[in-house]
């Protein structure tokens, strides 16, 4: 009968005692796991609520930031652009516009990779705080 904490093996003739890590550090490290998928996912809904972000003097005295998403009017349809420092990219469909039941809609991130997947500042920083407090207990 096998273990989960200790396997032993025969190799050239000798038995090697193999440890691996225990039951609690397993789950520990799928609980980590799990924390920092909802914080990704709920962080992404927080940064919809604005979406740019600053570093150092940048945002400061109406200067740009470095990272932002935005929908723009171009020609009677709404296009996402995505500015990284001086650099512009259409991003129509994937960040900064997507659609939302067929309707292009003005959002940072698209809905199927954020939690909530509806735009609710309030509740993404529910999920953000609960997970980030477990995370921290978790250890």
């Amino acid at each position: 009968m096998e273990n989960i904490d200790a396997l032993t093996h025969r190799i050239g003739g000798r038995r090697v005692l193999i440890r691996r890590h225990s039951l609690t550090v397993r789950l520990s490290h799928w609980l980590n796991v799990l924390c920092m998928t909802v914080l990704l996912f709920s962080g992404l809904q927080i940064f919809n609520a604005h979406p740019a972000l600053y570093w150092g003097q940048y945002g400061a005295d109406n200067d740009p930031s470095v990272l932002s998403m935005e929908a723009v009017e171009e020609r009677d349809a709404i296009k996402g652009k995505t500015r990284i420092g001086g650099l512009s990219f259409d991003t129509t469909g994937v960040l900064g516009v997507s659609n939302v039941d067929g309707e292009a809609t003005a959002r940072g991130f698209p809905a199927w990779i954020t939690l909530p997947s509806y735009q609710d500042l309030a509740t993404g920083r529910r999920w953000h705080f609960f997970f980030a407090w477990l995370f921290v207990i978790n250890g």
